[in-house]
């Protein structure tokens, strides 16, 4: 290799975007990646918009009548198609892993974000699929979940998956459990919320090293279809109801099993090399 040759990297940086997005916030996304990455490590992925025929394949609507509070607008569902091209994009080169950012991110701690992407291998190792850097707010008495420390970073399993996929690093997979389901019926905040489903294993980096920032960028690029989708009726309350019910019944007991592995798995350690956590999703979700 010769001295000018940047080094191989395991890990690369994917910023999600699409043509609704102005040049100026695009290359402001562009610009704070080169803070701290090295031009070949970026990679600029050009997603999807409302009108894309992509929304329409991808798209189960019977399934989003059923499963959905809310439909999902044909904006959300081109958010979704982004993500997917970026997980794609993933198993399409040479990276073991990926730190996706969405285009209206900004480094909120750099120094935590750049220590993330270097020890990405050992971050989602052992099973674990995913980090997420960023996570929306929740009330804190709802603050339960798991606490480790891998390769000097804390992280935690919260019992009740956040929304919010800002900047997330993710291995291959990963990558490959989400692309699984060849069409979708949530939006994608929403769907991992039900990371059994799949046998995703997601953790969080605490703290938001990662935040959004679309209120400094002229706001949402989702915000005006989701208006019209968001109106209240009893019926969708009730349903709504049963939803979280539902989901709330699956993550209690999925989050019970796992802690249970996770506390075997820490006993077992001081004595022999266990085998991934990753296995307890396989299982159930099978």
């Amino acid at each position: 290799m010769r001295p000018d040759q940047p080094e191989p990297t395991e890990t690369g940086i994917i910023i999600l975007t699409c043509s609704r997005s102005p040049a100026a916030r695009v290359n402001g996304a562009l610009a704070e990646a080169a803070t701290l990455f090295h031009p070949h490590q970026i990679h600029l992925a050009h997603g999807f918009i409302s009108t894309d025929e992509e929304v329409d394949r991808l798209f189960d609507i019977g399934k989003a009548r059923r499963w959905s509070k809310h439909m999902p607008t044909r904006s959300e569902m081109a958010a979704y198609a982004t993500h997917r091209l970026g997980w794609q994009t993933l198993l399409a080169r040479d990276w073991q892993y990926a730190l996706l950012l969405e285009d209206d991110f900004r480094f909120h701690t750099p120094e935590i974000v750049h220590q993330a992407v270097q020890r990405a291998p050992a971050l989602l190792a052992d099973g674990r699929h995913m980090i997420k850097l960023f996570d929306f707010p929740r009330d804190r008495s709802r603050h339960v979940g798991i606490e480790t420390e891998i390769a000097g970073l804390p992280l935690v399993k919260w019992k009740r998956t956040r929304a919010g996929l800002v900047g997330y690093l993710i291995s291959r997979e990963g990558a490959a459990r989400l692309l699984a389901r060849e069409r979708v019926f949530r939006v994608v905040d929403e769907d991992i919320k039900f990371f059994w489903e799949i046998g995703l294993d997601i953790w969080s980096l605490p703290g938001n090293p990662i935040r959004e920032a679309a209120s400094d960028l002229g706001g949402s690029l989702l915000e005006s279809d989701r208006k019209g989708a968001r109106r209240r009726n009893l019926l969708r309350s009730i349903k709504g109801m049963a939803l979280t019910l539902h989901r709330d019944w699956h993550t209690r007991r999925h989050y019970a099993r796992y802690r249970k592995a996770f506390l075997q798995r820490q006993a077992a350690a001081l004595t022999s090399a266990p085998p991934p956590l990753s296995q307890e999703f396989a299982e159930a979700a099978e």
